[in-house]
């Protein structure tokens, strides 16, 4: 009932609008996930490294987000569009239940010369970078910003942002720290056949209060994507570097936002490389893949080396244009904190989907997954693996 309720009012203020134009209807977009299974070991199937071995049966929640989107003015090739989104998670245990707005803003285009160009304002997902199969956004600073993008200079184009970022850490005297990320992106550089590169520079900037003194440095996170389209599909090789609250985000999963502030980090060093695509290797055979390798230096203010290598593969076989069998191993082994870590994760899942193609949801499969904690014999409700087994369903439109 409240999602109902939420929906209503959003979708009620995006349809009333008193601009006498030509504009476009209601858009109805999202995403979500769902499923049921039992563990051997932990009752329900569990959720398990999803990062380092790969999502495919290594899911147990029901996520869901209901984009509505609504231009509310159009003429002479300018554009304003208010853009929503609610999103919802709970858990296989029943925790959660929750329903957040996580998008509410407003994109105008067509107000310069340069009709490419987007001024935006409010909460949004900000053109962010994630390799699905591990479900880790290694690039997102989403959150309640403002910018301009899309600006055509040379043969790229630039965008700005101004971003709030919700930390943890450097509380002085009872006060929070108030951060912001200043994001600059470059893309669509052209580089050989089909090759294109995209560059970017993020600084996590710690703003003082009155009579505050803020003990941790900013942080600086540098970006390089190098895509590489195919005739058969695509490859992306991404090099990231960070300094301080970034560093520790490299071998952590971090996205960019959300960064940790801590003057202990003050001298750290991270990097990560990340590999990832999806080839057609024939008429009947797919195979999606990422290579993860993560190294931090001076984290936490100790002089170890935290790193982290994790590779996932997932072939697919088509048997016609609606059945499939899906193929997900995956494995990594990390030192972090000077603790030795591994594990890896076996899914064999049998799908159907409304057409061919990696790509083509919604889908519904049925899986059996066994996963193994190498250095941790009480991961799984005492044991050291798991078989799990159950049904998902996924959709986006």
């Amino acid at each position: 009932m409240k999602l109902l309720t939420i929906a209503g009012v959003i979708s009620s203020t995006l349809l009333s609008t008193n601009v006498l134009a030509e504009t476009s209807p209601l858009e109805f977009y999202g995403y979500m996930r769902g499923g049921v299974g039992l563990g051997s070991e932990s009752g329900s199937n569990p959720k398990w490294e999803v990062n380092k071995v790969g999502r495919l049966g290594n899911e147990n929640d029901l996520y869901g987000e209901f984009g509505f989107k609504k231009e509310v003015y159009n003429i002479d090739e300018t554009s304003f569009v208010v853009d929503s989104m609610l999103k919802y998670w709970r858990g296989q245990d029943g925790a959660g239940g929750d329903v957040d707005v996580a998008q509410f803003n407003i994109q105008a285009q067509g107000l310069f010369d340069d009709k490419d160009i987007v001024i935006w304002g409010g909460d949004r997902y900000y053109q962010r970078h994630d390799v699905h199969i591990l479900d880790s956004y290694y690039w997102d600073v989403s959150g309640v910003g403002a910018g301009i993008e899309q600006i055509n200079i040379g043969p790229g184009k630039l965008s700005f942002a101004l971003i709030q970022d919700q930390v943890t850490g450097d509380i002085d005297d009872g006060q929070e720290t108030t951060a912001m990320i200043i994001d600059i992106r470059y893309a669509g550089i052209p580089l050989w056949s089909k090759a294109d590169l995209e560059v970017g520079l993020d600084y996590n900037y710690g703003h003082e209060r009155n009579a505050q003194s803020l003990d941790a440095d900013d942080s600086l996170l540098l970006t390089a994507s190098l895509t590489q389209n195919l005739s058969n599909g695509f490859n992306k090789t991404i090099l990231q570097a960070g300094t301080a609250g970034y560093a520790e985000q490299m071998t952590g999963y971090g996205s960019g936002n959300g960064v940790i502030r801590d003057a202990d980090d003050n001298d750290a060093l991270g990097y990560r490389l990340i590999n990832w695509g999806v080839l057609s290797l024939s008429e009947n055979i797919e195979l999606g893949h990422s290579v993860f390798i993560a190294g931090a230096g001076d984290v936490d203010g100790t002089d170890t080396n935290d790193t982290l290598v994790s590779i996932v593969a997932r072939p697919m076989y088509k048997w016609n244009d609606q059945m499939r069998t899906i193929v997900e191993i995956g494995g990594f082994t990390q030192t972090i904190n000077d603790v030795d870590g591994a594990g890896s994760k076996y899914t064999l899942a049998q799908a159907w989907v409304p057409q061919a193609g990696f790509w083509s949801r919604p889908e519904l499969r049925v899986f059996v997954s066994y996963m193994d904690d190498a250095k941790n014999d009480l991961a799984f409700n005492g044991a050291a693996n798991e078989v799990s087994v159950g049904m998902q369903v996924e959709a986006w439109w």
